[in-house]
């Protein structure tokens, strides 16, 4: 970090071939009735159908919304397209509900009572659901309500050309590109601890998350209006109990480490556990799960990075042997609660910055050890984060979380001498500003203000964020329902119910046979 003056120069013909960085956006988010407890109803039929709507679906929970936008290079325009399908769900769900604001879930009933996606009876929507009865069976229905944030990030073909002509490289440009996606998503493991700690938001949960987990964390001194039944439990440094081992977490797939280094060892991993049996999963029953073997899907795979590849025909490790990595999936972002979409354009800024970064930074070989410095650093953060003069460990030893946070953010701020756009520059720099003053004051983090705000308004967990989620919900309500995109929301709703029936009309194969055909692993790559 402190040498980015060495690596820096040799970049700025690579900053004049940025233009074309997509993003997209995907953000989940429970279905809630206004008494605070998740909701018990089907997905709305006014919100189309939940296996074929391109940007309005379903995550693990029935009542679990996941509004997904397509890949933009103009920031403004991704961020009207989630105002509008905010917008679009508060007009459509009942009254009696609203889209919970928050990554850790509302009141939650018995395990048995939370119901799991439903997707029709096409052999499609039956996989789809058979797949989360496993995620069910595996990790319990409570841990997968967890809601967050998935940031999709990809740069221009231009900018790659331009640093493959930079780093003399003899690689193809396909494999070229896997490799520094890889790079990237090393330094993205390396330097993520910063995300949890600026942008973590879930130090507190209701007490129906916690029934049948074992824990530490302290009780609130103040029960519930609804009731002492539903308390509030928290940790008092914590950012992110979502991003903590007591939040969404895999003990099972922890125990084999993939290979970030290359495309080629990620996928042989990648393979080995699809493939492997698990002792522990064959306790369950066959149609209870997709398999029993340590990851059902590639989409099990839990960590704070995924390289990803759009592809429909192959499955997601043969299209990126075949295709290479099309774009980073930053999964570790907690929702907002303070935000009306969960999080900002002057967010968004400094993450294309701080991916940026990691892609131009030196990115040596990540090896099983570094991978369990990286992982206690985040349980740390997650934890303990606004400890005061809390320390990290590090290959050289702990270092301090302020010093490690400053060095990084100068790291990244130097890379505005290579902006030509003024105007721009100085936006990022906004944006680096903002999230400077967190590691200078941790009350300024939305965890701290989440806390805080709950004790001084002498209100539980679950009440405040109702409150807070009923507040955006009223905002999304007055947001213009006449724009070309909203009448193209009201359209894909109704098309994606026909699209759904003709889907489950045209079924040739039993589903037997179709599960081996998708589920089906050939070879290695």
């Amino acid at each position: 970090m402190n040498s980015a003056p060495q690596w820096l120069h040799q970049y700025k013909d690579v900053f004049n071939a940025l233009n074309g960085i997509r993003r997209g956006i995907e953000k989940e988010g429970i279905r809630t009735a206004i008494d605070g407890n998740l909701s018990q109803y089907p997905h709305p039929q006014a919100l189309g159908a939940a296996l074929t709507h391109p940007n309005i679906t379903t995550d693990f929970a029935e009542a679990q919304l996941e509004l997904v936008t397509p890949a933009y290079a103009d920031r403004g325009q991704l961020f009207d397209h989630l105002s509008t399908l905010h917008s679009y769900v508060a007009n459509n769900l009942p009254d009696s509900e609203v889209m919970w604001g928050a990554s850790m879930p509302p009141r939650l009933p018995s395990e048995e009572a939370i119901a799991i996606a439903d997707y029709g009876h096409s052999n499609v929507g039956q996989m789809k659901q058979r797949y989360r009865h496993g995620l069910a069976n595996r990790y319990g229905k409570k841990m997968q309500t967890i809601s967050g944030i998935h940031y999709n990030f990809s740069l221009p073909e231009t900018f790659w050309q331009a640093l493959h002509q930079v780093e003399k490289s003899h690689q193809p440009l396909s494999e070229f590109i896997s490799d520094r996606y890889f790079h990237m998503i090393r330094n993205i493991m390396r330097h993520g601890w910063i995300i949890g700690y600026l942008f973590g938001a879930s130090p507190a949960v209701d007490s129906s998350y916690l029934v049948g987990k074992q824990h530490d964390l302290d009780e609130l001194d103040f029960g519930s209006a609804t009731g002492a039944n539903h308390r509030t439990y928290y940790a008092p440094w914590a950012t992110s109990l979502r991003l903590s081992n007591l939040g969404y977490s895999n003990s099972e797939q922890s125990k084999y480490a993939l290979n970030y280094n290359n495309k080629h060892d990620y996928l042989s991993g990648l393979y080995n556990i699809l493939a492997m049996p698990s002792e522990y999963y064959a306790q369950f029953e066959q149609s209870q799960q997709v398999n029993n073997n340590v990851l059902q899907l590639e989409n099990e795979l839990y960590s704070s990075v995924r390289p990803k590849i759009v592809n429909d025909e192959l499955r997601p490790l043969y299209a990126m042997c075949r295709y290479g990595v099309e774009y980073i999936e930053l999964r570790s972002l907690d929702i907002n609660p303070y935000l009306p979409l969960g999080l900002d354009q002057t967010q968004s800024y400094f993450l294309d910055l701080f991916l940026l970064y990691c892609a131009l930074s030196p990115s040596a070989a990540l090896d099983a050890d570094e991978q369990a410095l990286i992982q206690q650093r985040q349980e740390r953060v997650a934890m303990q984060g606004r400890k005061p003069q809390l320390t990290l460990p590090t290959l050289q030893g702990e270092q301090a979380l302020e010093t490690l946070g400053v060095d990084l953010l100068a790291g990244m701020e130097a890379l505005l001498s290579l902006l030509e756009d003024q105007q721009e520059a100085a936006v990022y720099a906004q944006s680096i500003a903002r999230e400077k003053g967190k590691l200078f004051d941790a009350s300024l983090t939305p965890s701290a203000r989440v806390l805080a705000d709950m004790q001084r308004d002498n209100l539980s967990y679950t009440d405040f964020l109702l409150a807070l989620s009923q507040a955006h919900a009223r905002q999304h309500q007055q947001v213009s329902k006449t724009t070309q995109l909203y009448k193209e929301l009201t359209l894909a709703a109704k098309q994606s119910l026909v699209l759904q029936q003709e889907i489950e009309a045209n079924d040739t194969i039993s589903f037997d046979d179709y599960l081996q055909q998708k589920t089906a692993l050939t070879h290695e790559c």
